[in-house]
């Protein structure tokens, strides 16, 4: 089976498990075949064991040029009658002690990590060898989710905006949602994404469940009084809806739960009315506080969008969220970084409940897949559900379980993965590890991927920018590859101050202040009318 490019580079010394060593002969011009990464093979008798190195040391006792090389074993290339060859994960049969090793060549690579009959996206090249592809496998990157973690400037937005381009170059009518906390992706994509930002953000008071409703509107008060507030808060909100389905159509098993639209002058009219009931002014306190929560928001610019629409306009929200038509714009890009920081975990826990809630009611036959992308998804789901809304962490953590039923896909992206919930990640199928260089987020990584080879982990702290190991479903073998460059014009807006160039001039002046301090006061963001 061996072809004559393949070049010598030793014989095996032990085999133990999926781990073997090979000995390097004295002659060999293999040259590149002996660095950490590279692709080797060895017959087993019928097919030839894949092995990828991970270690390249000196023992002079075993090896008489003191050079040994350790590898892992991948799996085994599988010959189809004089049609070239196919890749198998696993190994049926370890080579033995003497057996001759060579390097890969050109077939052997492309049957190990492309598979030209399944459909694949682009994303870069192979570390060892910069003229082969990285095919990432779209089907299993998207139907088992996928994660993308790096420490802060490793590249980690510019890799996840490749990733999407690379899927709505193939697929112009896909329909990706994408949580952007930091405006950093709208210039990176331009006519193919709609914004949605806090000037044109359409998410209606009434379209809050309770949980998420509380979490606005109770803010102050002592525990008791917190409790005393809820339960007039899920009176008033179940009446409030009763009174929108006298005019509508959704039929009498109205919850306050239910997605009916009610009109905020019809829960304050409730509150009155029960506070007016009670015969002593102390017991109306939680009443007050509630009404007082309720008027301000109301008078606050910041949550106009709470307050932007009290008719039924859940079709519009579900159709632009979701991109249903798509009309050319594949993607919706839902900027939080002009939201209430408040809020911002409801907001997210809104339009993600949304997503799940439509598509499990929805005609499942007729429902398109849908990717959510969570950036700095440690934001919203962290490890300790104490630092996060419990509404959020539970239905993204749904999605993450039972998403793909569905045809949910899910994509969390953090420079914290140690701060990531477990159960959320363990979900991701495939994953994209950039620099990492906390003890702890590399601990973190290795417990959750179990598929990775072994010593690739070793490279985490060391990865230049743009490079990544992507381990398990997507890819065919545990790889590390490097991404390709993205034109100035796509990059996500990620760069901090460049501090040396803007301090060489003083261009602020006292007239820059004052208007800072109008749209302070009248609340309007740069940018906005």
């Amino acid at each position: 089976m061996v072809e004559l490019k393949d070049q010598p580079v030793g014989r095996v010394l032990t085999v133990a498990g999926a781990e073997m060593t090979i000995r390097i002969d004295g002659d060999s011009s293999s040259g590149d075949s002996v660095r950490v990464g590279a692709m080797l093979k060895a017959s087993n008798g019928e097919r030839d064991v894949v092995a990828c190195v991970s270690r390249v040391q000196s023992d002079r006792a075993q090896a008489q040029d003191g050079h040994v090389l350790v590898v892992d074993l991948l799996g085994e290339l599988i010959s189809r009658n004089g049609s070239g060859v196919s890749f198998s994960r696993g190994v049926s049969m370890h080579p033995v002690p003497g057996e001759s090793v060579f390097t890969t060549n050109a077939l052997d690579l492309r049957a190990v990590y492309g598979d030209p009959s399944a459909a694949t996206i682009n994303v870069g090249t192979l570390y060892q060898d910069s003229k082969r592809p990285a095919l990432i496998q779209t089907d299993d990157l998207l139907g088992k989710h996928f994660a993308i973690l790096g420490t802060t400037g490793s590249g980690k937005s510019c890799a996840l905006t490749l990733i999407l381009s690379a899927i709505l170059a193939r697929h112009p009518n896909a329909h990706v949602v994408l949580l952007d906390p930091h405006n950093e992706y709208a210039r990176a994509f331009g006519d193919l994404a709609d914004v949605i930002s806090s000037d044109n953000l359409q998410l209606p008071l009434w379209l809050l469940n309770f949980e998420e409703a509380a979490r606005v509107l109770i803010r102050s008060g002592s525990e008791s009084e917190q409790k005393s507030q809820a339960l007039i808060l899920n009176d008033a909100i179940t009446w409030a809806r009763r009174q929108y389905e006298r005019h509508g159509h959704f039929g009498s098993a109205i919850t306050v739960d239910t997605p009916v639209p009610y009109r905020t002058h019809e829960l304050l009219r409730f509150i009155n009315d029960e506070m007016g009931r009670l015969g002593k002014p102390d017991t109306s306190i939680p009443y007050l506080r509630l009404r007082a929560r309720i008027e301000s928001l109301r008078s606050d610019r910041r949550f106009d969008f709470l307050f932007s629409s009290e008719e039924d306009i859940l079709v519009d929200i579900v159709g632009r969220l979701l991109r249903i038509p798509v009309n050319r714009k594949p993607l919706t890009i839902v900027d939080l970084s002009g939201a209430p920081s408040e809020i911002a975990d409801v907001i997210v826990s809104t339009l993600s409940r949304v997503i799940f809630d439509f598509s499990i009611w929805c005609e499942q036959e007729k429902m398109p897949p849908l990717l959510l992308a969570c950036e700095e998804a440690h934001r919203y789901v962290p490890a300790d559900e104490r630092f996060g809304f419990a509404q959020t962490v539970r239905i993204i953590t749904q999605i993450a379980k039972e998403g793909r039923k569905y045809g949910i896909s899910l994509a969390l992206i953090t420079q914290r993965p140690s701060e990531l919930s477990l159960p959320a990640l363990s979900q991701c199928g495939t994953v994209f590890a950039l620099r990492l260089g906390s003890e702890t987020d590399q601990n973190f990584i290795a417990r959750t991927l179990p598929d990775v080879a072994r010593e690739m982990l070793l490279a985490l702290p060391s990865l230049p920018t743009q490079q990544a190991i992507v381990s398990s479903e997507g890819v065919r073998i545990p790889m590390r590859i490097r991404f390709s460059d993205l034109p100035e014009h796509n990059r996500p807006h990620s760069d901090g101050a460049e501090f040396s160039k803007e301090w060489q001039s003083d261009t602020a002046d006292r007239k820059f202040i004052e208007r800072g301090i109008r749209r302070w006061r009248a609340q309007v963001r740069n940018g906005s009318h």
